[in-house]
């Protein structure tokens, strides 16, 4: 008898054209998955734009590995201009606990380590935090789709989930620099497009727009531009990749302390 219930319930739900609904964190999961390499090496042009206009241009490399399933490191380090020529920020994800992140700046000659109260900070004279720069940890996060909309970007139409995070425990909540995110994601091929930044008492300060994806692999796609515009501080960073190298041979080696002491990450 169950099983004919079950069946019943089956042809119900095929004849009906019900879908089955896809939650928030599902739509995060299967984004970073699909978007996932071994490595990465990157070249980028930064430019700073203060509330007067006046510009700053930055240069600067990235490295990315998965070091073990799931696990990251991250290595950015800044080549131009000679003043903060050489500064760095070295990332390592963990599982089992925090992430870490040191800043090595050239004048001090050692790696500093950035405090959990340090993060919400912002980097470098970015509009980008520390908290920004490292990888998120999806349990870390609520998140719960809002809507789907179409969203007009780039003079395109795009069909979006719109996905909010907000912290998913009292800790995070403490640590975190924001009380919520608002993200639109692509449904073909979950591209981020937008994310807008609210602060503690959930006023936006500042919204990041992507521009220009390009497919770097086949169903592996990354903007060649972005925009962080700083409501809150009337700033803005922007970012061109100028070169971008994918699941190229890169050694271990490149995300540790003694490949920055020596200088080989500027070579």
């Amino acid at each position: 008898m169950m099983k004919k219930v079950i069946i019943l319930i089956f042809v119900f739900i095929l004849s009906s054209g019900y879908v089955w609904a896809i939650t928030g964190k599902e739509v995060i999961e299967k984004q970073k998955e699909k978007h996932k390499v071994k490595t990465e090496v990157a070249t980028e042009i930064m430019l700073l734009v203060d509330k007067d206009g006046s510009k700053e241009k930055r240069q600067l490399k990235r490295y990315a590995k998965e070091v073990a399933p799931d696990i990251h490191r991250y290595l950015l380090v800044f080549t131009a201009p000679a003043d903060i020529r050489g500064t760095a920020l070295l990332t390592w994800e963990h599982k089992d606990r925090e992430n870490d992140q040191w800043l090595y700046m050239p004048a001090i000659k050692k790696l500093q380590r950035i405090a959990k109260s340090s993060k919400k900070n912002y980097f470098m004279g970015t509009d980008f935090t520390y908290e920004d720069l490292e990888p998120e940890d999806i349990d870390n996060f609520k998140y719960t789709i809002l809507r789907e909309e179409k969203f007009k970007h780039e003079k395109k139409l795009w069909d979006c989930y719109i996905i909010e995070a907000v912290p998913a425990t009292k800790k995070k909540e403490r640590e975190s620099g924001y009380s919520k995110r608002i993200m639109w994601i692509t449904k073909k091929d979950l591209l981020t497009l937008k994310v807008e930044f609210y602060n503690k008492r959930g006023k936006l300060i500042k919204v990041q727009t992507n521009y220009s994806f390009k497919e770097v692999k086949p169903g592996v796609f990354r903007p060649t531009k972005s925009f962080m515009n700083n409501i809150e501080r009337k700033h803005k960073t922007l970012i061109g990749t100028q070169k971008r190298y994918i699941d190229i041979k890169l050694d271990n080696s490149v995300f540790t302390e003694r490949y920055i002491l020596t200088g080989k990450y500027l070579q």
